[in-house]
Protein backbone atom coordinates (compact mmCIF):
# COMPACT_ATOMS: atom_id res chain seq x y z
CA UNK A 1 0.00 0.00 0.00
CA UNK A 2 2.63 2.12 0.61
CA UNK A 3 3.84 1.44 -2.83
CA UNK A 4 0.56 2.28 -4.23
CA UNK A 5 0.49 5.33 -2.20
CA UNK A 6 3.90 6.14 -3.39
CA UNK A 7 2.81 5.51 -6.94
CA UNK A 8 -0.24 7.51 -6.47
CA UNK A 9 1.78 10.18 -4.89
CA UNK A 10 4.27 10.06 -7.64
CA UNK A 11 1.50 10.02 -10.25
CA UNK A 12 -0.13 12.86 -8.36
CA UNK A 13 3.17 14.56 -8.28
CA UNK A 14 3.60 13.89 -11.96
CA UNK A 15 0.13 15.16 -12.64
CA UNK A 16 0.77 18.07 -10.41
CA UNK A 17 4.13 18.67 -12.07
CA UNK A 18 2.52 18.52 -15.48
CA UNK A 19 -0.28 20.74 -14.42
CA UNK A 20 2.25 23.19 -12.99
CA UNK A 21 4.15 22.97 -16.25
CA UNK A 22 0.94 23.53 -18.17
CA UNK A 23 0.02 26.40 -15.94
CA UNK A 24 3.50 27.81 -16.31
CA UNK A 25 3.29 27.35 -20.07
CA UNK A 26 -0.11 28.97 -20.14
CA UNK A 27 1.10 31.81 -17.95
CA UNK A 28 4.16 32.20 -20.16
CA UNK A 29 1.96 32.15 -23.23
CA UNK A 30 -0.36 34.67 -21.59
CA UNK A 31 2.61 36.86 -20.68
CA UNK A 32 3.96 36.65 -24.22
CA UNK A 33 0.51 37.43 -25.64
CA UNK A 34 0.05 40.30 -23.21
CA UNK A 35 3.56 41.48 -23.95
CA UNK A 36 2.88 41.35 -27.70
CA UNK A 37 -0.36 43.22 -27.19
CA UNK A 38 1.37 45.83 -25.04
CA UNK A 39 4.22 46.14 -27.51
CA UNK A 40 1.69 46.52 -30.33
CA UNK A 41 -0.14 49.23 -28.39
CA UNK A 42 3.21 50.86 -27.58
CA UNK A 43 4.21 50.76 -31.24
CA UNK A 44 0.84 52.27 -32.29
CA UNK A 45 1.04 55.01 -29.65
CA UNK A 46 4.69 55.65 -30.63
CA UNK A 47 3.68 55.94 -34.28
CA UNK A 48 0.86 58.35 -33.35
CA UNK A 49 3.26 60.30 -31.16
CA UNK A 50 5.84 60.29 -33.96
CA UNK A 51 3.19 61.65 -36.37
CA UNK A 52 2.34 64.39 -33.89
CA UNK A 53 6.03 65.19 -33.51
CA UNK A 54 6.41 65.19 -37.29
CA UNK A 55 3.63 67.79 -37.45
CA UNK A 56 5.59 69.93 -35.00
CA UNK A 57 9.22 69.15 -35.84
CA UNK A 58 9.19 69.40 -39.66
CA UNK A 59 7.48 72.81 -39.81
CA UNK A 60 9.74 73.96 -36.98
CA UNK A 61 12.79 72.81 -38.92
CA UNK A 62 11.50 74.58 -42.03
CA UNK A 63 10.86 77.75 -40.02
CA UNK A 64 14.36 77.49 -38.52
CA UNK A 65 15.89 77.13 -41.99
CA UNK A 66 13.92 80.14 -43.26
CA UNK A 67 14.91 82.19 -40.21
CA UNK A 68 18.55 81.12 -40.55
CA UNK A 69 18.54 82.16 -44.23
CA UNK A 70 16.92 85.48 -43.32
CA UNK A 71 19.47 85.97 -40.53
CA UNK A 72 22.28 85.31 -43.00
CA UNK A 73 20.71 87.81 -45.40
CA UNK A 74 20.47 90.42 -42.62
CA UNK A 75 24.09 89.87 -41.63
CA UNK A 76 25.13 90.16 -45.28
CA UNK A 77 23.20 93.42 -45.69
CA UNK A 78 24.61 94.72 -42.40
CA UNK A 79 28.19 94.09 -43.53
CA UNK A 80 27.46 95.82 -46.86
CA UNK A 81 25.92 98.78 -45.06
CA UNK A 82 28.86 99.01 -42.68
CA UNK A 83 31.22 98.94 -45.68
CA UNK A 84 29.28 101.81 -47.25
CA UNK A 85 29.34 103.69 -43.95
CA UNK A 86 33.13 103.38 -43.74
CA UNK A 87 33.47 104.78 -47.28
CA UNK A 88 31.12 107.63 -46.45
CA UNK A 89 32.93 108.27 -43.18
CA UNK A 90 36.19 108.76 -45.08
CA UNK A 91 34.38 111.23 -47.37
CA UNK A 92 32.99 112.95 -44.30
CA UNK A 93 36.49 113.10 -42.83
CA UNK A 94 37.75 114.89 -45.94
CA UNK A 95 34.76 117.23 -45.81
CA UNK A 96 35.41 117.93 -42.14
CA UNK A 97 39.02 118.87 -42.95
CA UNK A 98 37.72 121.31 -45.57
CA UNK A 99 35.13 122.63 -43.14
CA UNK A 100 37.86 123.11 -40.54
CA UNK A 101 39.91 125.13 -43.06
CA UNK A 102 36.84 127.15 -43.97
CA UNK A 103 36.14 127.78 -40.30
CA UNK A 104 39.69 129.03 -39.90
CA UNK A 105 39.22 131.50 -42.75
CA UNK A 106 35.79 132.38 -41.36
CA UNK A 107 37.40 133.07 -37.99
CA UNK A 108 39.96 135.31 -39.67
CA UNK A 109 37.19 137.07 -41.55
CA UNK A 110 35.21 137.51 -38.34
CA UNK A 111 38.29 139.05 -36.70
CA UNK A 112 38.53 141.46 -39.64
CA UNK A 113 34.81 142.20 -39.30
CA UNK A 114 35.31 142.86 -35.58
CA UNK A 115 38.16 145.30 -36.30
CA UNK A 116 36.05 147.00 -38.96
CA UNK A 117 33.15 147.22 -36.52
CA UNK A 118 35.44 148.98 -34.03
CA UNK A 119 36.44 151.43 -36.77
CA UNK A 120 32.79 151.87 -37.72
CA UNK A 121 31.97 152.55 -34.09
CA UNK A 122 34.56 155.35 -34.10
CA UNK A 123 33.13 156.68 -37.35
CA UNK A 124 29.64 156.52 -35.91
CA UNK A 125 30.78 158.61 -32.93
CA UNK A 126 32.23 161.17 -35.36
CA UNK A 127 29.02 161.10 -37.42
CA UNK A 128 27.00 161.57 -34.23
CA UNK A 129 29.12 164.61 -33.31
CA UNK A 130 28.78 165.98 -36.84
CA UNK A 131 25.01 165.52 -36.71
CA UNK A 132 24.91 167.37 -33.38
CA UNK A 133 26.86 170.22 -34.99
CA UNK A 134 24.51 170.13 -37.97
CA UNK A 135 21.51 170.25 -35.64
CA UNK A 136 23.01 173.29 -33.92
CA UNK A 137 23.69 174.91 -37.30
CA UNK A 138 20.16 174.06 -38.45
CA UNK A 139 18.77 176.51 -35.89
CA UNK A 140 20.79 179.32 -37.49
CA UNK A 141 19.84 178.07 -40.97
CA UNK A 142 16.17 178.08 -40.02
CA UNK A 143 16.48 181.67 -38.79
CA UNK A 144 18.31 182.62 -42.00
CA UNK A 145 15.65 180.87 -44.08
CA UNK A 146 12.95 182.81 -42.26
CA UNK A 147 14.82 186.02 -43.00
CA UNK A 148 15.17 184.94 -46.64
CA UNK A 149 11.47 184.17 -46.74
CA UNK A 150 10.72 187.62 -45.36
CA UNK A 151 13.10 189.15 -47.93
CA UNK A 152 11.46 187.20 -50.77
CA UNK A 153 8.06 188.36 -49.54
CA UNK A 154 9.34 191.92 -49.45
CA UNK A 155 10.83 191.53 -52.93
CA UNK A 156 7.60 190.07 -54.16
CA UNK A 157 5.70 193.05 -52.76
CA UNK A 158 8.23 195.43 -54.32
CA UNK A 159 7.95 193.63 -57.68
CA UNK A 160 4.20 193.95 -57.45
CA UNK A 161 4.54 197.67 -56.85
CA UNK A 162 7.05 197.96 -59.73
CA UNK A 163 4.64 196.13 -61.99
CA UNK A 164 1.86 198.43 -60.88
CA UNK A 165 4.04 201.48 -61.47
CA UNK A 166 5.11 200.13 -64.88
CA UNK A 167 1.50 199.58 -65.78
CA UNK A 168 0.64 203.09 -64.66
CA UNK A 169 3.58 204.40 -66.65
CA UNK A 170 2.38 202.55 -69.70
CA UNK A 171 -1.02 204.12 -69.37
CA UNK A 172 0.54 207.53 -68.91
CA UNK A 173 2.69 207.02 -72.01
CA UNK A 174 -0.39 206.10 -73.93
CA UNK A 175 -2.02 209.22 -72.75
CA UNK A 176 1.03 211.29 -73.76
CA UNK A 177 1.68 209.48 -77.06
CA UNK A 178 -1.39 210.92 -78.72
CA UNK A 179 -0.19 214.56 -78.43
CA UNK A 180 3.38 213.49 -79.27
CA UNK A 181 2.26 211.97 -82.53
CA UNK A 182 0.66 215.22 -83.39
CA UNK A 183 3.92 217.01 -82.68
CA UNK A 184 5.92 214.46 -84.72
CA UNK A 185 4.03 215.50 -87.76
CA UNK A 186 5.38 219.05 -87.36
CA UNK A 187 8.99 218.18 -86.58
CA UNK A 188 11.07 217.51 -89.69
CA UNK A 189 13.55 215.05 -88.37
Amino acid sequence: MSEEKNKQKSSNTDVEGESVKDTALEAEHQVVTDMAMYMSQFARSFEASARRWELVVYPSMLAFIVLAAYGFFLIYKLTNDIGMITVQMSDIQHSMVNINKNFSSTTNNMNTVARNMVKMSGYMRQISQDIKQQNAAMGAIVITLREMNDSVNSMSHTMYEIRYDTHSMGQNLENVSGPMRFMNDFVPW
